[in-house]
């Protein structure tokens, strides 16, 4: 009965303690390697916008490690696709497959949820290899998948009227995808400020291209944006659409004064890299 009695007692002063104590918490879910995956694949994301793809794939292969030692299968799969964007754009086509291989071996064997990120891949490799329509198909399956994400589903909507090059551009539809973007930002709710930035940008570069309305409104839109994500090397870009711009209409003088702004932006980026 005294035995009895005492264990009783152990368990309320267990669950008293468990209940009221004012030690700290326990800790069941350690991020640590999370936290480093994150940074430096962000640090990746950031290098790849700004062109220098060296170093992108430099912190996504410092991201991997981390992921690999925190053993996230999935972002162990993402950041194999990021390595694979990055050797698509080097035009080195066979490390890509290499890269999107390990990730479906990722998805099949232990489960990682890829299927569509890896998609993309395939959409974005098939379009390097001169396969358009096939790349339209993906990224419109892709659009269609996202049914319930606006911002994947502007994405791929607009990546599926990019890989097949149409003359016939839907530039209503554009401006609403646009405004619906803007309103996310504005409300904080934007996951990915580079979907906004690929829209702002070919935005200004289609309307350019196709000598339709709103150009001269888009190209001011896109260096306002891109300034304030100082990524400079868009920023020259669209300087160089704009002067495009001003030829078209034979207004020359500004044509040459926003040419001279694109160079002298190329000189100070070309400063810049060489420093790092």
């Amino acid at each position: 009965m005294i035995k009895y009695a005492a264990a009783v007692l152990i368990m309320v002063l267990f669950f008293l303690n468990s209940g009221c104590s004012s030690a700290p918490e326990k800790q069941y879910r350690v991020t640590r390697y999370l936290d480093l995956a994150n940074t430096w694949a962000a640090r990746g994301d950031r290098k790849r916008q700004e062109q220098k793809l060296d170093i992108a794939l430099s912190n996504y292969n410092t991201a991997y490690k981390y992921a690999h030692l925190r053993n996230d299968v999935e972002l162990m799969g993402i950041l194999q696709l990021k390595k694979a964007m990055v050797y698509i754009l080097l035009d080195k086509p066979d490390n890509a497959s290499q890269f999107i291989g390990h990730a479906r071996q990722l998805q099949e064997f232990e489960g990682a949820e890829l299927s569509l990120p890896i998609k993309a891949l395939e959409a974005k490799q098939a379009f390097e290899q001169g396969e358009t329509r096939r790349a339209s198909a993906y990224a419109n399956e892709l659009s269609a998948a996202y049914e319930g994400n606006i911002e994947k589903q502007i994405y791929y909507r607009w990546l599926s009227w990019m890989y097949v090059k149409n003359s016939l551009l839907p530039w209503e539809q554009m401006n609403q995808d646009l405004t619906q973007l803007e309103l996310l930002k504005s409300k904080g709710d934007l996951n990915n400020i580079e979907v906004l930035s690929f829209a702002v940008y070919y935005n200004a570069l289609w309307r350019v291209d196709h000598q339709a309305p709103q150009a001269k409104q888009a190209i001011e839109q896109a260096i306002v944006h891109f300034s304030e994500l100082e990524l400079t090397n868009r920023v020259r870009d669209c300087y160089g659409l704009a002067a495009k711009f001003y030829r078209q209409r034979g207004e020359l003088d500004k044509a040459q004064y926003f040419a001279k702004r694109q160079q002298r932006l190329s000189a100070s980026i070309n400063i810049s890299n060489s420093s790092e």
